[in-house]
């Protein structure tokens, strides 16, 4: 998505594969800062409270009735969601789809807000790394977006593990997408992570890690 490779028939023009790889270098570096590591909120703790049943004093009639506490703040059961192969399939299409509408929301609704995410950017010698929030991402994926391209993005060797408890889910797979500047065509490709947890009864992304590797010329 984000690193630029140049096609081997455009790589005899000199300077081209500096000029796209510093751009799309820039994009990511006013997306993610430097090599920042931004902090994610850790998970606030619930104590369940006890119910006292409180008994009548005895000079109080024992004909008055009494009063049964119930805890009205009760969850509904949820389904017991298991995750499959056939089903991750289904996810990752519909995140396939959004990624080619250029669909920030189509891409984030499946992500949870508390998701860990993990960018890797190598830039020749150097090698950045920043975690983002799930709303830092959300601006890094609408300034990569907003790059031209054919719309082409194009999951490949795709690799799914569904834990025994199917409760979770890891997968892994590569990408590539055809960019566009000046009249011309690069190819970028990238690696991804995810896993899937089960969140309020439905699959959702708790882990995402991007890996770009930029042209080392």
């Amino acid at each position: 998505m984000v690193a630029t490779k140049l096609d081997s028939d455009e790589r005899a023009e000199k300077g081209a594969p500096q000029r796209v790889s510093m751009v799309k270098a820039i994009v990511i570096t006013l997306a993610l800062g430097t090599t920042a590591v931004i902090g994610y909120a850790g998970y606030a703790m619930f104590k369940n409270q006890t119910l006292v049943t409180q008994f009548l004093a005895p000079h109080v009639p024992t004909s008055q009735p009494s009063v049964a506490l119930t805890d009205s703040r009760s969850k509904p059961v949820q389904p017991d969601v298991r995750l499959t192969p056939e089903g991750i399939a289904l996810l990752l299409e519909a995140l396939d789809e959004a990624v080619r509408r250029k669909d920030v929301d189509g891409v984030l609704r499946h992500i949870a807000h508390d998701a860990t995410i993990t960018i890797h950017l190598k830039q020749g010698p150097q090698q950045h790394m920043a975690l983002l929030t799930r709303e830092d991402y959300r601006k890094t994926l609408a300034m990569s977006f907003a790059f031209p391209s054919a719309n082409d993005f194009t999951r490949t060797n795709t690799s799914v593990s569904v834990a025994s408890d199917e409760r979770s889910a890891k997968v892994s797979f590569k990408s590539t997408e055809t960019l566009r500047q000046a009249n011309r065509e690069f190819k970028t490709e990238g690696e991804e992570t995810l896993v899937f947890s089960i969140r309020d009864g439905k699959p959702m992304i708790t882990s995402l890690e991007q890996t770009f590797p930029g042209d080392s010329t």
